[in-house]
């Protein structure tokens, strides 16, 4: 049996996927009370540290914006070329699965926009990425992040960038854990604030198909695979958890 009070409240740092990590059962019963929230009206901006983690953290809420005549932008920092080092041209790669994957998120124009970062060196280039988002925020969007928590420095360096700049511009800013849900116990975010946005079954779909865009995160010959199939449970939900 699990034993939920054994996981230790923080693992900072960890990316260790090929243990089992934290079941998503307990996240489920978590976030069942969790309130249900809708993005307001405007302009959306994704900001991912690497490509891919605007799918698996937001790939849904893309869908149905898009799909709801949002003007939805996403930003990536990095290429992510750190994931695969075995890999002839690692970012190459991961840009050509970002752009599978939007096209499966939607029909409609998803404006993209890469800072070319260099994958976990985020940290050194604060502030070129805070001039970046600035200059690609609209005026009353709302900005979705990485959560400042999440265990990975690039996540959390881009998170503190946008949260500095949403408090700066009076946006609205949500965070999207990735890692976090693996890492980390439901018990050490008792007192933290989620919201729900619950998928439609076209979102949900979409969003699978995204998912499987990025090979390279998913290929078990690398082993361990980048995602493996108990990380990917967390983001298989028919909703998708922000904490606000």
């Amino acid at each position: 049996m699990f034993n939920h009070k054994a996981i230790p409240p923080l693992r900072p740092h960890v990316l260790d996927s090929s243990n089992l990590g934290t079941p998503d059962s307990f996240w489920q019963a978590e976030l069942s009370t969790a309130p249900d929230w809708s993005p307001p009206a405007g302009p959306v901006v994704v900001v991912a540290a690497h490509p891919d983690d605007e799918t698996f953290g937001a790939g849904g809420l893309i869908h149905m914006c898009a799909r709801a005549g949002h003007a939805v932008t996403v930003i990536t920092v990095t290429d992510g070329e750190g994931a695969r080092t075995d890999l002839p041209e690692p970012g190459v790669t991961r840009r050509r699965e970002l752009r599978a994957a939007l096209s499966c998120l939607s029909d409609r124009y998803i404006q993209w926009h890469r800072l070319g970062i260099p994958d976990g060196n985020v940290v050194g280039h604060e502030s070129f990425v805070e001039r970046a988002i600035k200059t690609r925020l609209p005026a009353e969007a709302t900005l979705i992040a990485p959560f400042e928590h999440d265990g990975h420095p690039d996540h959390e360096a881009v998170s503190r960038i946008c949260i500095g700049v949403a408090r700066r511009r009076a946006a609205t800013v949500l965070r999207y854990p990735i890692w976090a849900w693996h890492h980390f116990s439901p018990t050490a975010w008792r007192n933290t604030e989620f919201v729900r946005f619950e998928l439609s079954a076209e979102a949900q779909l979409a969003k699978a198909r995204a998912i499987r865009c990025f090979a390279s995160q998913l290929d078990a010959s690398f082993s361990p695979a980048v995602m493996p199939p108990h990380v990917l449970g967390y983001f298989t939900r028919p909703y998708e958890a922000f904490l606000t």
